[in-house]
């Protein structure tokens, strides 16, 4: 039963990797990408994760699932498609004694009234892994001041400005003194003093303002100069030759994989013929020949043209990341 249980883990590991892990003869694990979220009722904002759905009609084993069990297991390819075997029987038997059955870390499955598999996946996994580390944040709303409170502050700001507007005005007299005389005085000179300061800084500026004039007017000069000139290189430099390396192009929409490399040419050309960029890729550790629809540079090009491919009736298409060895 425990062997059984892991084939759940390794279902999980495959989608922080992949869009689609098919479970054959069960249906296919879809992914895609959603973003940020905010929720106004709760005050919280969450982070973009990949969001989980299930289609019941892909159900051919496209590989990806068994090799990666055997890889993990050092068993063999034929061994690892058993245990798939088990694993689904184990599913539709949790379902037909319990009503429903929970992959880890996945969702759950259970049957509507018509046995068509309905899937609720799990909201507290995210498999973004450009997401890793963020978690959701909550956010608090400002209390402001209600209506009633803010005509009540006015009223009382009005009272203050009414009472100090009826209060008499009292003027204070001083008596005069024999030292009034010297501050009108010493006032008047303050008045002199500064007026010198003014015009002897204003002189100063200028004569500033004259010296940067002359040597913009030398450095205009300048620079004429140098533009009438003409420089003659009797040996010119050597042309430099820089080679770009072409993009490499990581992201493979499968369309199938084949034991004899025949059969694998054999679909290269008719999917050829259908105007598709169709070629070998390569291939895996167990002899299978991996035959693309297309390849892209760019994650998010392949992904929609993987959906294109299955809105024309290619369901049993999938993305593949990487590069394959060549034979």
């Amino acid at each position: 039963m425990f062997v059984i249980m892991q084939v759940g883990s390794y279902i999980s590991e495959l989608l922080y990797r992949h869009e689609c892990v098919v479970i054959p003869g069960y249906g296919a694990l879809l992914s895609r990408r959603v973003p940020a979220q905010h929720f106004a009722s709760s005050h919280t904002i969450y982070p973009p994760k990949k969001g989980l759905g299930f289609n019941a009609q892909i159900t051919q084993n496209d590989g990806l699932l068994a090799n990666h069990i055997a890889s993990v297991k050092n068993i063999g390819f034929d061994q690892a498609v058993q245990e798939i075997r088990d694993y689904v029987r184990f599913l539709d038997q949790e379902i037909e004694e319990h009503g429903s059955v929970t992959i880890h870390k996945v969702g759950r499955f259970t049957r509507n009234n018509e046995q068509a598999l309905q899937f609720t996946p799990m909201y507290l996994v995210n498999y973004l892994p450009e997401a890793f580390g963020l978690s959701l944040h909550e956010t608090y709303a400002i209390d402001r001041l209600p209506s009633s409170q803010t005509q009540t502050a006015t009223a009382i700001e009005n009272d203050v400005l009414e009472q100090q507007a009826d209060s008499p005005v009292v003027t204070l007299e001083t008596p005069a003194t024999r030292s009034s005389a010297w501050i009108r005085v010493a006032a008047v000179g303050a008045v002199l003093l500064g007026i010198g300061y003014l015009g002897v800084n204003s002189y100063q500026k200028q004569q500033l303002d004259q010296q940067v004039a002359v040597e913009k007017m030398a450095q205009e000069q300048l620079q004429s100069r140098i533009q009438e000139s003409s420089f003659l290189i009797n040996t010119p430099l050597p042309s430099v030759e820089i080679e770009v390396s072409p993009l490499i192009k990581n992201y493979h929409i499968v369309a199938g994989a084949f034991r004899d490399p025949a059969n694998a040419d054999k679909r290269v050309r008719q999917l050829q013929r259908q105007g598709y960029d169709a070629r070998r890729i390569g291939v895996n550790r167990y002899g299978l020949h991996n035959v693309a629809f297309s390849s892209f540079v760019e994650r998010h090009d392949a992904i929609n043209e993987l959906n294109k491919l299955r809105q024309l009736g290619f369901s049993q298409a999938w993305l593949f990341t990487g590069q394959l060895p060549q034979k």
